[in-house]
């Protein structure tokens, strides 16, 4: 893996794992906020969630391009290698990047079909894909110990 990609898919899988931080987090907090404050009719609860959640991830997103470049910038052509292929090759990464598209991609199909006050559909599509992919995430964490390493 030559250099400039090696570095392109560490940016990749770290801003990948921002998004999913983030989003995560913010569906956490979230939908406590939105269990604790009411009310707690279902359109309500998604889109408080659906806020926090981008929110969060957009968070997330923002703050691993800084951090990547500096924690990259002083490593030699084999350590960036080194780390790129072990995340190309590693099951259990590619496995929460793949659960959290998925249920991340229904979760945007389904999101529209639900009417939330004050909240455009471009909108709650964007709500339903940061949901989903804290839910997708979530899926792989908790299915993680059933899954074999080759």
């Amino acid at each position: 893996i030559p250099r400039d990609m090696a570095w392109n898919e560490l940016y990749r899988h770290t801003l990948t794992k921002g998004l999913q931080g983030g989003t995560t987090i913010g569906t956490l907090v979230g939908l406590s906020y939105a269990l604790y404050k009411g009310p707690r009719a279902l359109p309500n609860i998604i889109g408080r969630t659906g806020r926090a959640a981008f929110w969060g991830g957009a968070i997330g997103f923002s703050l691993m391009a800084p951090v990547t470049y500096l924690a990259l910038k002083d490593q030699d052509d084999y350590a960036m290698f080194d780390r790129a292929y072990r995340l190309r090759h590693n099951l259990l990464q590619r496995r929460c990047d793949q659960f959290g598209a998925f249920s991340g991609s229904v979760f945007a199909v389904i999101a529209p079909l639900i009417n939330i006050p004050g909240v455009a559909p471009m909108r709650r599509i964007l709500y339903g894909f940061y949901i989903g992919t804290a839910v997708g995430v979530a899926v792989h964490v908790a299915t993680a110990g059933m899954v074999k390493e080759e």
